[in-house]
């Protein structure tokens, strides 16, 4: 697998874990006491997350934009990586993380098309 795919993939992976963490902690929240879950929706959580997905998506999605040319994916990615860092401002943190899931979710979309399009591209090749 070449390594474009692996930090694509890695990226995938971590946007999983972001959907997790998002969907799991209503339900994580109802089923243990407060005290146990201190810290899991801190922002400092959040700011980790979104500090280790930027380089990893930037990186990915710019060197597959370079074998594809499709700067559709960028654009989504992009959207999504501010969506997350908005949902971080202090105006915004005030009201939960709305935008955060939706974020996650694009980044997903745009590292999944761009391994689509990086395979289309190696089958397409002379």
């Amino acid at each position: 697998m070449p390594a474009l795919n692996r930090i694509d993939i890695g990226a995938i992976a971590l946007s999983g874990l972001c959907v997790a963490h998002c969907l799991a902690l209503p339900l994580l929240l109802a089923l243990v006491p407060l005290g146990a879950l201190h810290g899991l929706d801190d922002a400092r959580f959040h700011w980790f997350m979104l500090l280790f997905a930027l380089p990893l998506s930037l990186f990915g999605l710019a060197h597959g934009y370079h074998r594809h040319r499709r700067l559709v994916l960028p654009i989504i990615g992009g959207v999504g990586l501010l969506l997350m860092a908005w949902d971080l401002m202090p105006a915004a943190g005030a009201h939960g993380h709305p935008l955060t899931l939706p974020g996650v979710l694009l980044v997903a979309l745009a590292h999944g098309l761009n391994i689509r399009e990086i395979r289309r591209g190696a089958h397409d090749a002379p």
